[in-house]
């Protein structure tokens, strides 16, 4: 999978740092499994019904990352999310997808 050098991001809102557990493939692949972040009310939330609904690689202004567009089930309901991977220095992000 090469880098996608497009110079927009989709639009993103509440963009928050979490933990997640990913699994990759022999050819390298990253497929995330759970992640876990904290609520509002500063509780730590595991999710772990992840659908990846498409991924790709990405570079925005010099710095790679995993971009998977996902749908997570929350209370019942299923919500679209980004998740990002930043291999630079293993960070992941989430954010909602209006």
């Amino acid at each position: 999978m090469n880098y996608n050098h497009e110079a927009e991001e989709r639009p993103k809102k509440n963009r928050k740092e979490i933990a997640c557990c990913s699994w990759t493939t022999a050819s390298g692949q990253i497929i995330p499994i759970l992640f876990k972040m904290q609520d509002e009310e500063g509780l730590v939330r595991t999710f772990s019904k992840i659908h990846v609904n498409h991924s790709s690689k990405k570079l925005y202004a010099g710095i790679p990352s995993y971009e998977f567009d996902c749908d997570v089930l929350v209370n019942g309901l299923v919500v679209n999310v980004l998740l990002q991977y930043y291999p630079e220095d293993s960070r992941w992000t989430l954010s909602e997808i209006p």
